[in-house]
């Protein structure tokens, strides 16, 4: 589930911590675990969310049934949401049930933040649209449901506030975590939906290993290629360069000594990019002249490879 991106943001903000903490290998290893984690845990606690609006459907509709004057509000979509097939389907989910049991996942402390989507959900454009018919059939349903994770009225704010606040290990994660329940829910067919696997945490076993290897080289060498990047830049006053540029710098390297099979040009453009959203405003322009230049030096001294 996690990309590659997502993973080299992970590893870049676990080493600048450790910059600052100076953490031993094994705990900077236990950090970065629980870093990946926190990101699976949030997959697992957004696709909970269906079950959390039902039951607050249910009550509201209850609540209605029992009043002995009763509205003129319309509660037809409201029971809808309340009892939809999909809902029911997704909280059976073997792999569902067995996550959050397994790792204690749950809203329940949460109410507040539930009422509050509760509460923007109904004011969405798409929510009569798609919940106000009679025998609503499952696509349908889907459709809803993808059109609420998509939302920024309902995901933007206040729940990108909630998230910061509940783990400092899920600050970024939320929009990318957002699109994997999307793409969970798309796929999931009717006939098959208890026993449908929901999105790994690696891809492969690969992924696992790009993690542990790419985290460790930079960890252990770091040093190392500090020098390489003074070298470079020696008109700069290396403890001028920011920490953040550092890191990624290092990061890269350890990607042109340790991964032959990804291109250089995918390598040095991850890090740009995550350049331009941590670092300073002109940052990446630096990594950019730097690591190109790191690059051609290793594959002409020939302490680099390659595979085309």
């Amino acid at each position: 589930m996690l990309t590659r991106s997502l993973l080299r943001t992970k590893i870049a903000q676990i080493l600048y911590a450790n910059i600052r903490n100076g953490k031993s290998l094994q705990a900077f290893d236990d950090e970065l675990q629980i870093s990946i984690k926190k990101s699976y845990d949030l997959y697992y606690m957004l696709l909970l969310l269906p079950q959390e609006v039902a039951s607050m459907a249910r009550r509201e509709v209850d609540n209605y049934s029992s009043r002995l004057l009763k509205t003129e509000r319309n509660i037809k979509p409201i029971a809808n949401l309340a009892e939809q097939s999909f809902v029911k389907l997704l909280a059976a989910n073997e792999d569902i049930v067995r996550y959050v049991r397994d790792n204690s996942i749950s809203w329940l402390d949460y109410k507040e933040v539930l009422e509050e989507l509760y509460r923007r959900l109904k004011s969405t454009p798409f929510f009569d649209k798609y919940i106000k018919g009679e025998g609503l059939d499952f696509d349908t349903e889907k459709t809803f449901w993808r059109k609420f994770y998509r939302s920024s009225e309902i995901f933007g704010g206040y729940f990108e506030d909630f998230i910061e606040e509940l783990s400092i290990y899920l600050v970024d994660d939320l929009e990318i975590t957002l699109s994997f329940v999307d793409k969970t829910i798309s796929r999931l067919p009717y006939d098959e939906a208890a026993t449908y696997p929901m999105l790994p945490m690696y891809r492969d076993d690969n992924e696992r290993e790009f993690v542990v290897k790419l985290s460790h080289t930079v960890f252990l060498n770091g040093d190392e290629y500090k020098q390489m990047i003074s070298k470079i830049a020696p008109k700069w006053d290396v403890e001028r360069i920011t920490k953040m540029d550092m890191v990624l710098m290092k990061m890269a390297i350890a990607e042109f000594k340790e991964f032959p099979l990804i291109p250089l040009d995918v390598t040095i453009n991850e890090y740009i990019e995550i350049a331009k959203y941590y670092s300073t405003e002109k940052s990446y322009i630096f990594i950019n002249g730097i690591l190109n230049k790191i690059a051609k030096d290793m594959l002409a001294e020939g302490s680099m490879e390659k595979i085309k």
